[in-house]
């Protein structure tokens, strides 16, 4: 009998391809939502220390209008970068959920086609077997007849 051959197995390369690429694909969003989220806690970090800053410079006393106007601004647009790096944030969460799901795509498309490959070897192995079982049988059987026929001698 001859040797097994998977006649799909370009496809199930080309499916353990497209696996790999989408699990790079997902390493990349996760670190880029990674980042993004650090970003965030820059933003809230420094947030954190003007208001920290600015309330111990209004119980010392030694605040200006100027400097609380200054320090508002800056507030202001720490604020707006926070508000706009939350939005980032989401963005990359969401790509990250894509890439997630077109990995868990190609691995459900990958394992039908691997699974494919196994029942077919185990097809192949029963053919296998069924015929290594007939020349035993037809080997015993001729083994038998020689037999009997020199007892007949």
């Amino acid at each position: 009998m001859k040797k097994f051959r998977f006649r799909l197995d370009t496809l199930l390369k080309f499916r353990k391809m497209q696996e790999e690429q989408a699990q790079i694909k997902l390493a990349e969003a996760t670190t880029r939502l990674n980042k993004e989220h650090e970003q965030l806690g820059i933003f809230q970090n420094q947030l954190a220390s003007n208001l920290t800053l600015l309330s111990q410079k209004q119980s010392s006393g030694s605040s200006t209008i100027e400097t609380l106007k200054t320090f508002s601004y800056y507030i202001d647009k720490i604020k707006r970068l926070i508000s706009e790096q939350k939005i980032q944030v989401a963005k990359a969460a969401g790509y990250q959920q894509e890439c997630l799901t077109e990995l868990e795509g190609a691995i459900q498309q990958r394992k039908l086609v691997s699974n494919l490959q196994k029942k077919c070897l185990d097809q192949y192995n029963e053919e296998l077997l069924q015929e290594e079982q007939k020349i035993l049988d037809e080997l015993g059987t001729q083994a038998f007849v020689r037999s009997k026929e020199r007892g007949l001698k």
